[in-house]
């Protein structure tokens, strides 16, 4: 027996030793990846061909949409479907750069087809949507996007992403919290904040697990269980999966190795590793979300992981003074605890804020974006439940304020401070919950701009008379020139011969009267024509068609140009 303890003991520095440097490696090597990669945020349409809306005279020999940033297709979502409710498309959409292509198949009918897709974003979270072209001219009921049917998540599916994510902040919370705890000065017994440190950890790995299973379903929109093993696999190859199993590997690390620190007397080089080990697990959470994504990554990683540091360190502690060391038993261990971990909290309060503010400056880009996103309005609730908690924390440091650590503490403060580290840890709760639906909300500079670019779309719309109807398209829609397409069609729908031909345009709110615009006869129920709109406002175009010797009407139509 002792000959076999001889042989251990020397070998734990160089186990340390070798650990903390795989630990590194590691680490660097995510980074130089991550760092290496261009910094995106959830995918935003960009542009497509043909254009959304438009009416082309010949069958494309493939569609394509150009997003601002690299994507990667849900093939069983991603499809082009003909007139007649066929698929139009010849293959399995495929990827160039930022650019999804679909294949058409050779002789499509005229008429009107529906675009869809659903890819995945650099960050993980999935991007749905479509959008219709005609080839020829357009059909008598053509389908719009709109009948892309299904929640771009299942419910089910997008409650148990939350709350997944929101118990792992607790369990990050209960791990590195009592566990700096612990490596300091603590009074208290150390058993049962073991206890509490082994249950975050645990709460770690098996949200981490769980997460990993979840994200399929979520970035496939299929239901909880209707998920492949392929599913799974691209998960795990995904930056969101890489994260994961580097939070996995930081517990199963930490764990034995924190378990065997603090049965005895620390050492500094279990500190050290301890400290690289909790600086991995933190680290994940930053690298499987929008801070990779953002504009400037390395400080965004970087503010996001003291940003998520400092709050579960708080909270964990908190919860370890609440539960194991504001008891009467222990009123001089505790009078002599407290003044520390007031100065404590006070710093890991000061890096909460500045971290906090930097990640708004970056996420939020204007102002408005603040009140008119629901990113932006998520960030307000949880400055106000920040500001309030800051509020109520400053009772508790009040009343150490001035006492000397000599003294116990009385019942009356004793009871103070628990009833004040309760009310912190509920409004903690709240902040860790508006977080975890935070992560999963697009961030307010992509929703804004998606917001501003969709105020201006191509317009298409169908306008009806006793005589005919008119199917108007406009586009791009905004503020320059602007192409006009005009299609006459029977009331019964069928296509309708057209003797002459009127449009115009006029801007009321300044006062620019109606201009005529040039039409150009493609065939006898289609026209076309340019004109450039020189301001944004809502332009009243209008067209009078004649369709007999005695038979004409015109219809008028407000079009919003941005």
């Amino acid at each position: 027996m002792a000959t076999g303890t001889a042989h251990r003991t020397p070998a734990r520095p160089t186990t340390r030793k070798a650990l903390l440097l795989a630990l590194v490696t590691v680490l660097a090597g995510l980074s130089a990846a991550l760092f290496a990669t261009p910094a995106y945020a959830h995918a935003t349409v960009v542009s497509t061909t043909p254009q959304a809306n438009a009416t082309v005279d010949t069958q494309p020999v493939e569609i394509t949409v150009v997003f601002s940033e690299p994507v990667s297709p849900v093939a069983a979502q991603t499809w082009v479907v003909a007139p007649d409710g066929s698929r139009a498309n010849s293959g399995d959409a495929v990827v160039r750069g930022n650019t999804l292509a679909y294949p058409l198949r050779a002789g499509l009918p005229n008429g009107t087809y529906l675009v869809g897709y659903r890819v995945i974003s650099a960050d993980g979270h999935p991007v749905p949507g479509g959008f219709t072209f005609s080839i020829g001219e357009p059909s008598a009921s053509p389908p719009t996007a709109a009948s892309l049917t299904g929640p771009d998540v299942d419910p089910t599916v997008d409650v148990l992403v939350q709350v997944n994510r929101g118990l792992a902040i607790l369990g990050l919370a209960l791990a590195i919290g009592p566990t700096l705890l612990l490596m300091t000065r603590w009074p208290a017994p150390r058993k049962g904040v073991l206890k509490l440190t082994a249950t975050g950890l645990s709460t770690v790995a098996a949200t981490a697990v769980i997460g990993l299973y979840l994200q399929a379903p979520y970035t496939t929109g299929s239901k909880l269980f209707a998920v492949s093993g392929e599913d799974v696999a691209a998960v795990v190859d995904s930056r969101f999966g890489q994260a994961m199993l580097l939070r996995l590997f930081a517990v199963l690390a930490g764990l034995p190795l924190l378990l065997l620190s603090l049965r005895r007397s620390p050492r500094k080089g279990d500190k050290w590793l301890l400290a690289v080990l909790g600086l991995a697990l933190v680290v994940s959470w930053p690298l499987g979300g929008h801070a990779t994504t953002s504009p400037v990554p390395p400080l965004t990683v970087v503010t996001d992981t003291v940003h998520v540091g400092a709050g579960a360190i708080w909270l964990g502690g908190l919860v370890a003074l609440a539960v194991f060391l504001l008891r009467p038993a222990l009123s001089d261990e505790a009078a002599e605890f407290m003044p520390v971990w007031s100065k404590w909290a006070f710093r890991l309060v000061a890096a909460l804020a500045v971290a906090g503010v930097a990640q708004a400056l970056i996420e939020i880009s204007e102002p408005a974006a603040l009140w008119e996103t629901t990113y932006g309005r998520l960030v307000i609730a949880k400055a106000a439940l920040f500001a309030l908690l800051i509020g109520i924390a400053s009772i508790a440091r009040n009343a150490l304020r001035g006492r000397e650590p000599t003294e116990g503490l009385s019942g009356a403060e004793n009871a103070l401070l628990r009833r004040t580290m309760t009310v912190e840890i509920v409004l903690a709760l709240a902040v860790v919950c508006v977080t975890a639906v935070l992560v999963q909300t697009t961030p307010a500079r992509v929703a804004y701009a998606d917001q501003q670019r969709s105020e201006a779309q191509p317009f298409s719309q169908r306008l009806s008379t006793k005589y005919y109807q008119l199917q108007v398209e406009v586009t791009p829609g905004e503020v320059g020139p602007n192409s006009l397409h005009l299609y006459a069609f029977a009331p019964d729908g069928t296509e309708l011969d057209v003797l002459e031909w009127k449009a115009t345009a006029a801007l009321p709110s300044a006062s620019l009267p109606p201009v005529a615009i040039e039409l150009l006869e493609l065939s006898p129920n289609h026209v076309t024509g340019e004109i450039t709109l020189p301001s944004a406002g809502d332009w009243e175009f209008s067209f009078t068609l004649r369709v007999s010797k005695l038979d004409q009407a015109t219809v008028t139509q407000s079009i919003s140009i941005r």
